[in-house]
């Protein structure tokens, strides 16, 4: 599917309703004259968060909060109606001026910054004019404030330019906020990272609100940073397995077909994993299958054919070896009507194993993967695990209730891991041995009143999920059950016991329809590997070409800096001109390597890891406050010097892409 991250507030917006706004912002701007600095605002945020411009612009005044002006226009209070109590304490004009005081000394050079409150918003228009600031995220509580502001500021043109990032924290969705933490002068600046109150008021009155989403901000920031990885290998494994897996890729059926023909075609989907809780839902998932979808993870296979429980689909999506061990079987008259879908990343060996099975590919939305050009309906899943991949297949086949079991992500009662019948055994040894106790850690439980235990990694799954499913619910109908009856809470799931949804499944009388698609054509195979070496040849030439610029810079920076050393050494000032123009010269390749898309799909998605904690480290030099030059120079000096080594390692981390493709791509067999 769509990456479900890409999704935002507008998708679950009424036609309707923006056409009825635009008639009465169009008959507004009429009747004034033209468009005041609120109609502006408004028209601004409509093409970020519809729902929230619209919900200020319906306010037409305010009941909580009062306006009073002062002498000048930046002694403007806001007085509480209920409490009686102002949002300035003394003159706002001086703490306008404080702020920016503060700012300007402590936080000028900063790319983000996030607050919590805006107030009358004289502030922020004044903090916008720094260029230094790419992006100033507020969170206010109050809506009433909002429709204040934007009548005392116009903040369209930074809100068009995605500089100043508006959120009222009653109307926050969770599947922007990943999309805002990700952009590069965040994700980047994440060292950097505070979460700056705005004042007394929003202190005393908000404390609770705004410390919950600072910590909510941070294990954000962190998902993304943990999503890096921890070296180029894993996804250079992966690479080298897409490339190598492209015959069989287009050798057997098409994903793109088997959703054609069956999206919209069933209401219900049960995801089926193999956390402990398993066991005691097979019997209800046996009566229950003649009516829903069945997806099974990888692992919970075995099991199902243990117990001949057939399900309508199989993914796999792992690139190690060893996940192969779940298709070590006998292919048998069970799996003539189950469809494998694979991840075109697995191990060439899985693919072995699968072999005189019904198998359809996808390509994970991945950097590489989305220069490989192929039919959006061919990718599916940027989420970490199979389970995630299940829950991906039946959101794209279009089903209306997605029921999850065996989702424990959490340990049984008994310490045991898994669901009798798993392969590697009941009890994960990995999890039990002492060496593994650092990554144990507590959840909240299913019935949301137990901790329960779980590791590290199940968690992180469990976040992923909880915000998959908060985009999901921000643009569709579907509900989504977990009848796991068991192991950790899912925020955002329905809490219902699976023997009562299968009840009401079967109550309904209808069952399920699938149509299975016809194999790919060979003709229609071999052309498309025609284009996909060309493609892949192509990438090569594009890494070649880019690394002998990268090289050439390399080779000046270090001639530079060991001129510089050897100035120092003997006593005198390097010559820091000719290190400012030399951080031109980079931040131009930077840019020149960053809007290439082939260079930043192929090879910055292999470095992405190593850059990634590279841009972080370049950040928390850049944003180091000045008192004059000296410290200027001193800091453009280590800047330049430390991209020596990011290009040295750059130029071999393309070198070593290079390799993969290649050797990958003679291993072809067609």
């Amino acid at each position: 599917m769509d990456n479900v991250f890409n999704k935002n507030y507008n998708h679950q917006v009424d036609p309707q309703s923006v056409k009825e706004l635009h008639q009465a912002i169009d008959q507004d701007i009429k009747a004034n004259g033209g468009a005041s600095a609120f109609i502006h605002n408004i028209i601004a945020l409509c093409s970020i968060n519809f729902i929230l411009a619209k919900a200020i612009y319906d306010l037409k005044s305010n009941n909580k909060f009062d306006v009073f002006a002062g002498k000048g226009l930046l002694d403007i209070n806001i007085i509480n109606t209920h409490t009686k109590e102002p949002i300035y304490s003394g003159l706002p004009a001086k703490h306008t001026n404080d702020m920016l005081n503060k700012f300007k000394r402590d936080y000028a050079l900063y790319p983000s910054l996030f607050f919590y409150g805006l107030g009358n918003g004289n502030f922020y228009k004044a903090l916008l004019e720094n260029k230094n600031h790419k992006k100033i995220v507020v969170f206010e509580p109050e809506i009433e404030i909002f429709f204040i502001a934007f009548h005392l500021n116009d903040f369209s043109k930074e809100m068009r330019e995605n500089r100043f990032i508006p959120f009222c924290v009653s109307y926050l969705n969770d599947a922007y906020l990943h999309i805002i933490c990700n952009q590069k002068e965040i994700k980047y600046n994440a060292r950097n990272y505070g979460f700056h109150i705005y004042n007394e008021y929003y202190e005393k009155n908000y404390k609770d609100s705004a410390n919950s989403l600072n910590k909510h901000l941070l294990n954000i920031l962190l998902l993304n940073i943990k999503a890096a990885g921890n070296s180029a290998e894993d996804t250079l494994i992966g690479m080298k397995h897409v490339v190598e897996n492209m015959p069989k890729f287009y050798a057997n059926y098409s994903l793109k077909d088997i959703l054609n023909l069956n999206s919209n075609r069933n209401k219900t989907a049960i995801i089926v994993s193999t956390g402990p809780s398993l066991t005691k839902q097979l019997e209800i998932l046996r009566q229950v299958s003649p009516y829903a979808i069945l997806i099974a993870a990888d692992a919970s296979y075995p099991i199902l054919k243990l117990h001949d429980i057939r399900p309508d689909f199989v993914t796999t999506m792992e690139r190690i070896e060893l996940s192969g061990a779940f298709f070590n079987s006998k292919v048998s008259e069970f799996d003539s009507d189950i469809t494998f879908i694979a991840s075109s990343l697995i191990h060439p060996n899985t693919i072995k194993l699968l072999d005189g099975r019904n198998v359809a590919f996808a390509h994970k939305p991945l950097k590489f993967e989305e220069g490989l050009d192929e039919d959006k309906k061919n990718y599916m899943c940027k989420g970490p695990s199979t389970a995630h991949f299940a829950f991906d297949l039946a959101v794209e086949l279009g089903c209306k209730q997605i029921i999850f079991i065996g989702q424990d992500l959490a340990m049984a009662d008994d310490g045991t891991t898994h669901a009798r019948g798993m392969v590697f055994g009941e009890t994960s040894p990995t999890i039990a041995s002492k060496e593994y106790e650092p990554n144990i850690t507590t959840a909240l439980g299913y019935d949301g009143k137990t901790q329960v235990r779980s590791i590290k990694l199940w968690d992180m799954f469990r976040e992923y999920f909880e915000a998959m499913i908060d985009a999901i619910s921000s643009y569709s109908d579907v509900k989504i059950y977990n009848a796991t009856e068991g192991g950790s809470r899912i925020k955002g799931t329905i809490e219902v016991p699976f023997s009562q949804l299968a009840r009401e499944i079967i109550g309904g009388g209808v069952k399920k329809s699938l149509i299975k698609p016809e194999p790919i054509l060979p003709q229609i195979s071999q052309s498309k590997l025609k284009t996909q070496r060309e493609l892949i040849e192509n990438f090569i030439k594009v890494g070649k070409d880019k690394q002998e610029l990268i090289k050439e810079l390399f080779k000046r920076i270090s001639k530079l800096v060991e001129a510089a050393n050897a100035d120092l050494s003997n006593g005198k000032e390097p010559r820091y001109a000719k290190f400012y123009e030399l951080k031109e010269r980079i931040d131009r390749l930077k840019a020149n390597l960053d809007s290439d898309k082939i260079f930043d799909s192929v090879y910055m998605s292999a470095a992405y890891n190593f850059c990634l904690h590279q841009e972080l480290e370049f950040a928390t030099l850049m944003v180091r406050p000045e008192s004059g030059k000296s410290d200027r120079d001193k800091k453009i000096f280590e800047y330049v010097k430390q991209h020596g080594y990011y290009f040295f390692s750059l130029a071999g981390l393309v070198q070593t892409t290079i390799d993969t493709l290649q050797n990958a791509l003679n291993g072809w067999e067609i």
